[in-house]
């Protein structure tokens, strides 16, 4: 016996719950409409109060954009009950399978409600982290937030270059976000003042800006791509058919290289903070002995992770990554045809970790080299191969990992450590291990 409680969060509105019977699968009274605050809470239970018999177990399924339910889900496991969310996907058909195009707050209590009666394997049980494990999974979203941001802003910054210097991000390169670079865009982003100042003038500013030493063809091709730019716009200035303002576009490129560098500077302390919390978390450093994990994504997976031993079993742990191909086939197709897509029905923050662990895995542990090149000479994209090592070697590692150092935590037993090994099961070092990989597939190219 027991009861399942949907609720719709409402952001700028009161929330919605629909109440249903475990047993008869039928909505048990009407709905209620209550508030975010203490007493609109006291409504729900006492609601649930009237329906409910004795002993019978009582489960919350919510959902809402966004991190409107944390609340609510803190709450409600604080008072020891079971908090589920389906996953959007699952969610969706529901309540289309239930109301067709129709939606309303009831109607998506009620759809929440039927996700946990009907389809408990893709509802998953909400987990919370708590103590230092919060800390990490805060410092790891704003990280990767942070990083996001970062991104978008070179790509303004390269932007407002092509828009009045066409070629000059071609002729700068990766030069062009170096200390010496962006002195110069602050300072040349107008081609004309860099064709007066001259080419030797301007290697010698660049010169002295730059921390290592300067070609002098790469200045060259600075001053040539301004040169070019000045006399494509030079008829356009006489007509006075100037598209952009230069005065004001340099003003905002200055803008852009300050908050840019503001960025990384604060990204650079999160990440002094994440690795000091993964080292107290792990003093043994034996989570970052896998290949391919370092602190940074150490940090980032704990952080979708939190517990471990809320995955019971390897199946349930690839589950939320969401690391596993969708079906489709009938009669006796293969319903697992090439080239089907992942089903990422999952966590995408943990799917990006995974796949940037894996990108260096494969280059750094034999077993996982030889699996990528397995899959890339039966015709598998770099991508795909990619996600086949997180998915079938790297994947079980941490679980594997993870739930040795949980055994071991408070006691006095050495903490594992991850050992490599050559094709042959023989143990070796990491250096080893690189330089078998480098002798047997680094000249290999697909490409060709």
């Amino acid at each position: 016996m027991g009861l399942i409680v949907g609720i719709d969060l409402g952001i700028k509105s009161d929330h919605d719950a629909i109440i249903l019977r475990r047993e008869t699968s039928r909505q048990v009274g009407r709905g209620v409409r209550f508030d975010n605050t203490c007493q609109g809470t006291d409504r729900l239970f006492e609601h649930i109060e009237k329906v409910r018999q004795p002993d019978e177990a009582v489960d919350f399924v919510i959902d809402s954009p966004g991190r409107a339910w944390v609340p609510l889900a803190a709450m409600l496991l604080s008072k020891g009950f079971r908090v589920y969310r389906p996953t959007a996907d699952r969610f969706s058909h529901m309540r289309r399978a239930g109301a067709g195009k129709n939606k309303t707050n009831r109607i998506d209590a009620l759809a929440l409600a039927r996700c946990l009666l009907s389809l408990p394997e893709d509802t998953e049980q909400v987990f919370l982290p708590a103590g230092i494990q919060t800390t990490l999974d805060q410092l790891a979203r704003q990280r990767d937030r942070l990083v996001d941001y970062i991104r978008r802003r070179k790509q303004r910054i390269q932007d407002f270059t092509i828009a009045i210097n066409p070629t000059l991000m071609k002729a700068m390169g990766d030069f062009a976000l170096t200390q010496a670079g962006r002195a110069f865009l602050r300072a040349y982003l107008d081609p004309r003042k860099a064709v007066r100042l001259g080419c030797k003038r301007l290697t010698r500013f660049l010169d002295k800006q730059y921390s290592n030493t300067l070609k002098p063809e790469k200045a060259e091709a600075i001053f040539n791509a301004c040169k070019d730019a000045a006399a494509f716009y030079e008829p356009v200035r006489e007509q006075a058919l100037m598209p952009v303002d230069v005065a004001c576009l340099q003003e905002e490129m200055n803008w852009e290289i300050d908050t840019l560098e503001r960025d990384e500077t604060r990204l650079l302390n999160l990440e002094k903070q994440i690795e000091k919390i993964n080292q107290k978390l792990d003093p043994s450093d034996s989570f970052i002995s896998l290949p391919g994990i370092r602190h940074i994504l150490a940090g980032g997976i704990r952080s979708c992770i939190g517990d471990i031993d809320r995955f019971p079993s390897l199946t349930k742990h690839r589950g939320f990554a969401g690391l596993y191909p969708n079906i489709n086939g009938t009669g006796d197709d293969d319903p697992l045809k090439k080239g089907a897509r992942m089903s990422k029905m999952a966590s995408a923050r943990y799917r990006r970790y995974l796949y940037l662990a894996a990108e260096n895995a494969y280059k750094w542990d034999v077993e996982c080299a030889a699996f990528y090149h397995k899959r890339r000479r039966h015709g598998h994209t770099h991508t795909q191969a990619v996600c086949a090592v997180a998915n079938a070697k790297l994947l079980p590692r941490i679980h594997h990992m993870l739930k040795q150092i949980k055994q071991v935590e408070g006691t006095n037993q050495r903490r594992p450590q991850y050992v490599f090994r050559d094709l042959s099961g023989n143990p070796i070092s990491k250096t080893e291990a690189k330089a078998i990989i480098q002798a047997k597939w680094g000249t290999v190219d697909y490409n060709t």
